[in-house]
């Protein structure tokens, strides 16, 4: 089927993922600066943007300023569509090897605000490492507050 619009070239295709890939090392380098000011302008411009703090939040040997960075970002963003998109994402991370990266994402899945996060987190509830059952317990008691 052809709608009459151009196609874009594999050499366009190649670039749009090479800059997706840039500002994902663009957000690591300001925050790793302190500019996490510079990470909220880009994020308000452009909301579907938050998804690439992801990268950072799976990284167990990112930064810690780095990583608390994209926390601070994500968290500005709890209960709205652009942090609901992100479900299935987070939802993948609550299986990482790595307990940090599971307690980061069972507690981005509770800011959500959504539903859709409670299969992830129940999921989580027999998790090896007593932090993140913390948090999954936590998580899930702010869904169902918001629920009643």
């Amino acid at each position: 089927m052809n709608f009459g619009y151009p196609v874009a070239s594999a050499s366009t295709r190649a670039l749009l993922r090479a800059s997706l890939r840039d500002r994902v090392e663009q957000f690591q380098i300001w925050l790793l600066e302190g500019r996490i000011q510079d990470v909220f302008a880009v994020v308000a411009r452009m909301p579907a943007a938050l998804a690439d703090l992801l990268p950072i939040v799976a990284n167990p040997e990112a930064n810690l300023n780095v990583r608390f960075g994209a926390a601070a970002v994500l968290e500005r963003y709890a209960r709205t569509p652009a942090l609901q998109a992100l479900i299935p994402a987070l939802g993948m991370l609550t299986g990482h090897g790595d307990p940090r990266v599971r307690a980061d994402a069972c507690h981005l899945l509770g800011l959500t605000g959504s539903p859709a996060a409670i299969k992830y987190l129940e999921a989580r509830r027999d998790d090896p490492d007593p932090d993140v059952r913390e948090i999954v317990a936590e998580s899930l008691a702010e869904l169902q507050t918001q629920e009643d």
